[in-house]
């Protein structure tokens, strides 16, 4: 079973209040990937949001100079989620990996019920997105005065 405080682990739903959180708890299931199997592939269409509760993932992207390893508590897939864009990473498990997969449709389906929900989620989405591209921001206008 998936609970809501594994959900807050992802920066995105950080500031979704609970009540909506058992609404997307429901849409996620539980998923597991041998070790070599790939998860996700660049610019492909993306299948799913994944939060990694045990093993390791190593993911890739090109122009990337070495892979990133993702661990327990990490996730990836966020934007595909958001936007329904292609996956923007190549990810394989180097080990068997235990995740949380939430799928687009199967979000849309449990919110389609309760569109204040809907609005809920997706207004605490757009403000953990927005003070993110605040630091970003924030930060390449210091690199440029350096």
């Amino acid at each position: 079973m998936v609970t809501v405080a594994e959900l807050k682990q992802i920066f995105l739903f950080k500031n979704v209040p609970d009540a909506v959180l058992r609404r997307v708890a429901e849409a996620a299931e539980e998923v597991t990937f041998p070790a070599g199997d790939q998860i996700a592939s660049e610019g492909e269409p993306a299948k799913a949001l994944y939060l990694v509760r045990s093993g390791t993932v190593r993911a890739t992207r090109e122009g990337l100079a070495k892979p990133v390893t993702l661990g327990s508590g990490q996730s990836f897939g966020q934007m595909s989620l958001l936007d329904g864009g292609p996956a923007g990473m190549t990810a394989i498990a180097v080990e068997r990996v235990d995740a949380i997969a939430l799928r687009p449709a199967r979000l849309a389906e449990k919110l389609a019920g309760d569109p204040a929900a809907g609005f809920e989620l997706f207004r605490a989405l757009a403000r953990s997105l927005a003070a993110r591209l605040r630091l970003a921001v924030d930060a390449v206008s210091l690199s440029h005065e350096r």
